[in-house]
C-alpha cells in the first residue's frame, strides 16, 4: 500500500471534482457524488461515484507514478 507520495495529494479527501478540475460542492457536505478525483500534481481521474472510488483511483495512481520512476 502507497500511503504518502511527494507532490501526490488527493484534494479535498476524495472529493468531487468537474471536468475542469472545479470543486463540485456536494449538497451535504461530504465526499459523495459524481465526480473526478483530482491529486495535487493536476492529474483527474475518471468520472466515478463516490470519494472511496476516487481514493481506490489515488492510491493506483501513486503506485503508477512509483512504477514509472523504477
Amino acid at each position: 500500500m502507497t500511503s504518502r507520495l511527494s507532490g501526490h495529494e488527493l484534494y479535498s479527501e476524495g472529493a468531487a471534482y468537474d471536468d475542469r478540475g472545479k470543486h463540485r460542492i456536494a449538497l451535504h457536505g461530504g465526499t459523495g457524488g459524481e465526480g473526478k478525483g483530482k491529486c495535487s500534481c493536476g492529474a483527474l481521474s475518471p468520472k466515478l461515484t463516490s470519494g472511496t472510488q476516487r481514493k481506490a483511483w489515488h492510491r493506483a495512481h501513486k503506485a503508477e507514478v512509483i512504477e514509472a520512476a523504477e
